[in-house]
C-alpha cells in the first residue's frame, strides 16, 4: 500500500479537522477570559484591539519557516499530518527531522513517493512521541535543573551561558555533521544558507535599526536555500 492512500485519506482529513477546531475553541474562549479581565483591569477595547493587532503582526514572522516546511512536507507526507503538526506544534526543524529519522529507522528513503504505508506510520509516530518528550521533561525536569541553575548563577553567572551555548553548539554540530554534508547538493545548499544567514546578520549588526531582517533571518535562508536546491537539481 502507497502512503499516499492513507495520508490523504477522508479519515485523516476528517480527524485533523477535529482536532484543530478544538484547539481554535480553546483559543476563543481564553481569548474572550483575557479581553474580559483586561475590561476589568480598566483597559479600554481600543487598546485591547491595539495588542491583539500588535500580537498578530509579530506572529505572522515566525510563522513563515513553518509555512516553508509546510508546504515542503504536503508532497513527502500528504496535507492532514502536516497541516495538523505544524498548526498545532509548530516546530518547523523539529517535525521535518523527525519525519526523516522515522523513515530511515524503516530502512527505507524519505522521498516523494519513495516509501511505503509502513515508513509513513513510523514518521508519524516518531512525530508524535518525540514531541511528547517535551511536555514530559517540563513536568519532571524543568524545576530539579532551575534550582541547579540558580546555584551555578550564584557562583558564577557567566557558566551558566558557557553551558548553555556548549550544549546548543553540540545539537547544532550533530545536525550539521549527520544532515548537512550528505552529499554535494546537500552541501551546496547548507552553505548556500548559512551564508545568506550569516551576511543577515552582519548587516543587522551595522544596521541596529533594521532589527526586522533579524526576523525574516530563517525565512529568507530557508528560501534562498530552496532556490539553491532547484538549480543545483536542474
Amino acid at each position: 500500500m502507497q502512503y499516499a492512500e492513507i495520508a490523504n485519506s477522508t479519515w485523516m482529513y476528517v480527524l485533523t479537522s477535529v482536532i484543530l477546531i478544538g484547539v481554535i475553541a480553546q483559543s476563543l474562549v481564553y481569548m474572550r477570559r483575557a479581553w474580559l479581565r483586561a475590561n476589568d483591569l480598566g483597559m479600554t477595547d481600543e487598546q485591547i484591539k491595539k495588542g491583539l493587532m500588535t500580537g498578530v503582526t509579530i506572529s505572522i514572522v515566525p510563522t513563515l519557516p513553518v509555512l516553508i516546511v509546510f508546504i515542503s512536507l504536503i508532497k513527502l507526507m500528504g496535507v492532514p499530518l502536516p497541516w495538523l503538526r505544524l498548526s498545532v506544534i509548530g516546530s518547523a526543524m523539529y517535525e521535518m527531522l523527525a519525519a526523516d529519522i522515522g523513515v530511515k529507522a524503516v530502512s527505507e528513503e524519505f522521498a516523494v513517493n519513495g516509501y511505503s504505508a509502513y515508513a509513513w506510520t513510523a514518521a508519524a509516530w516518531t512525530m508524535s512521541l518525540g514531541a511528547c518528550t517535551c511536555v514530559l521533561w517540563s513536568i519532571f525536569a524543568t524545576k530539579p535543573i532551575s534550582m541547579v541553575y540558580d546555584q551555578v548563577e550564584k557562583f558564577d553567572p557567566s557558566l551558566v551561558l558557557a553551558v548553555g551555548t556548549g550544549c546548543m553548539a553540540g545539537i547544532m554540530g550533530y545536525a550539521t555533521t549527520s544532515y548537512g554534508f550528505k552529499g554535494k547538493s546537500e552541501l551546496t545548499v547548507f552553505g548556500a544558507s548559512f551564508i545568506v544567514s550569516a551576511l543577515i546578520m552582519q548587516i543587522q549588526k551595522k544596521m541596529p535599526g533594521q532589527k526586522w531582517l533579524g526576523d525574516f533571518n530563517m525565512a529568507f535562508s530557508m528560501i534562498f536555500g530552496m532556490i539553491i536546491a532547484c538549480v543545483f537539481l536542474i
